[in-house]
């Protein structure tokens, strides 16, 4: 599986990845840094056809793509907590087989630990209105993840997985592009 790092500052520097020692004491002051947030490049981009066998540019209903990902998290230490707020942006394109005005756009957010291993996914929609005889319209996706750590200090190992949610077919036709 391909991913493409969308750019993002991580929360805090790169450089103070180390544990900072505190100048009182015996305290010791770990920087903790948010998790990742990745779209998966199979994932970022959706195409829906009317229904039938047509492929072609005219056979486009609605066409769409995930672009720039932001996030910033907030750390709930006592709760061994992290708030994350999420917003990406998407460019929908309405095709000549359009039946309507209105596209929904299902996609995914999935949380993996360390080892890569699915922890949980939830799938949201997106509903796209082109208002008149719009063919393009841009949209900012808003979301917010609370995820529990055992050690809070471990947050930066999770990573956050966004893409399309799509039929069979589509993944067949993403494929097929390649």
């Amino acid at each position: 599986m391909i991913i493409r790092f969308l750019t993002r500052l991580r929360y805090l520097a790169m450089a103070s990845l180390l544990a900072l020692a505190s100048c009182g004491g015996d305290e010791i002051e770990f920087v903790l840094i948010c998790p990742q947030v990745l779209i998966i490049d199979d994932a970022s981009h959706i195409t829906q056809y009317a229904p039938g066998e047509g492929r072609d540019l005219l056979d486009v209903r609605f066409d769409a793509e995930i672009g720039r990902v932001n996030w910033v998290c907030e750390f709930l230490v006592e709760e061994n907590r992290v708030e994350i707020e999420v917003s990406f942006g998407m460019l929908a394109l309405r095709g000549p087989a359009a039946d309507g005005d209105v596209a929904r756009f299902p996609y995914f957010v999935a949380v993996a630990d360390p080892q890569g291993t699915i922890l949980a996914k939830q799938v949201f929609a997106i509903d796209i209105q082109f208002p008149g005889n719009a063919m393009e319209i841009g949209h900012l996706e808003r979301i917010s993840q609370t995820l529990e750590y055992a050690q809070l200090s471990q947050a930066d190992k999770y990573t956050i997985y966004i893409g399309f949610q799509m039929t069979p077919e589509q993944v067949a036709d993403v494929r097929a592009r390649q």
